[in-house]
């Protein structure tokens, strides 16, 4: 564990200065960048900065079981009865947006010719929540490799941001009515925090039915993981492939922390504890993360990526804004 110090500390620095500049930034906009901050300070370290050998131990072990950590924490935050209480619209929506975006995920894979696990990394994070559900995806791939998980979370946080601007401007373009533009926001951006910025943007009125509707999906990566795990483990079957677990770890702990909120009482204190702690997780594990997205590894990855994300995410645009309209 010693051996991990050095890069712990490092990510942990890390996370400390983007959460100070997203207080500060947020004091004035309003927005919370804490997740973009945090992977954009990473890159400028990781491009600008020879990190000493004896980091990379504890910035991997940041961006590996910390981050997977902060996705089990994740699930406290998840009611399924307030899920269920948004009615047809929006859980059809919900599911609908899931399927289509990991649709798109197979089919122009193929078609643009990205590896299946770098496809799966990048339409798991435009399907249902962005840097967690790619922690998740990685976790149950025989074949990992890192430059592939660091583009795939640079991919969502970027397009994820430029949605935060985006999302709002449409709703009021097209001029819907707080429900449906809660049903939009939440159905098409891919962070959790991403949608409350845009939430936010769009008014109090659409944060709460955002936020919730982002909820919904999120808590569909339980089963899309259980599902995805056992698709991997029957092709690796017969072979030398490593087989993935059925379920991860950390996403045992997401679906009983989902249950714990939803069927007992969770002290508010408690909540907004965790949620504190989840959000530094993210933060470090975020930093760790944009310290491997050096010049080389964008080279090496190309622009196709950031191709393939944005047709997915378009694809879970005109899914959500089409369960919006109806």
């Amino acid at each position: 564990m010693t051996t991990k110090i050095p890069g712990l500390a490092m990510a942990a620095v890390g996370a400390v200065i983007a959460i100070v500049l997203d207080m500060l930034l947020k004091s004035v906009t309003g927005i919370s960048l804490s997740i973009m901050l945090a992977i954009v300070l990473g890159m400028l370290v990781g491009n600008f900065v020879t990190l000493p050998e004896k980091t990379k131990p504890g910035l991997s072990f940041a961006s590996g079981p910390v981050l997977k950590f902060g996705v089990a924490l994740l699930g406290l935050s998840i009611s399924i009865t307030e899920v269920l209480q948004l009615g047809w619209r929006a859980l059809i929506t919900i599911f609908a947006v899931v399927a289509a975006g990991f649709a798109a995920t197979v089919l122009l894979g193929r078609v643009m010719g990205l590896s299946r696990e770098h496809s799966l990394l990048i339409g798991a994070g435009c399907s249902i929540c962005g840097a967690a559900a790619i922690s998740a995806v990685q976790g149950v791939l025989p074949r990992r490799k890192e430059h592939e998980f660091v583009t795939a979370v640079a991919v969502i946080v970027i397009l994820g941001t430029i949605m935060i601007a985006l999302g709002p401007t449409i709703t009021a373009a097209v001029g819907w009515d707080p429900v449906s533009s809660g049903i939009f926001l939440g159905g098409s951006i891919h962070e959790v925090g991403q949608v409350v910025a845009a939430g936010g943007i769009a008014g109090a009125a659409v944060l709460p039915i955002a936020a919730t509707v982002k909820v919904g999906r999120v808590l569909l990566l339980a089963p899309v993981m259980a599902l995805l795990s056992s698709i991997e483990r029957r092709r690796a079957a017969g072979t030398d492939t490593h087989l993935p677990p059925l379920v991860p770890t950390f996403i045992i702990g997401f679906i009983v922390l989902v249950l714990v909120r939803t069927f007992l009482p969770v002290p508010e204190l408690l909540l907004h504890t965790v949620d504190t702690i989840r959000g530094w997780l993210f933060a470090a594990a975020m930093f760790a993360l944009g310290t491997g997205a050096t010049v080389r590894t964008v080279k090496t990855a190309g622009l196709k990526p950031f191709a393939f994300g944005g047709a997915v995410s378009l694809v879970v645009l005109v899914v959500a804004a089409i369960g919006a309209a109806v």
